[in-house]
């Protein structure tokens, strides 16, 4: 199957927000592997972001991209170091 990606509106500003080099590694790199095969790199989430899945990469700061799959298509959602996606998600909730 070959899957689409797009991105929300807070990913994208999301990705903007990051260092250069993570914005290259993220672009070149790790989305046209989620693209290939996001069922065997993403582990799903639990809680406020059940049924979505995270790719984790990087180390200090460790970096998440947190996406949605419907059918053929993958909805980047969050973009962002660890400990900042789980506090909005945190603020979200409440």
């Amino acid at each position: 199957m070959e899957y689409r990606l797009e991105f929300t509106t807070a990913a994208e500003r999301d990705l903007k927000h990051l260092p250069r080099n993570i914005q290259q590694d993220i672009l070149f790199t790790y989305l046209p592997a989620i693209q290939t095969d996001p069922y065997g790199l993403g582990t799903p989430l639990h809680g406020t972001l059940k049924s979505e899945r995270s790719y984790h990469f990087g180390h200090r700061p460790e970096y998440r991209i947190i996406c949605f799959i419907e059918g053929e298509l993958i909805t980047v959602t969050i973009i962002g170091t660890r400990e900042g996606i789980y506090k909005r998600a945190k603020r979200h909730n409440r």
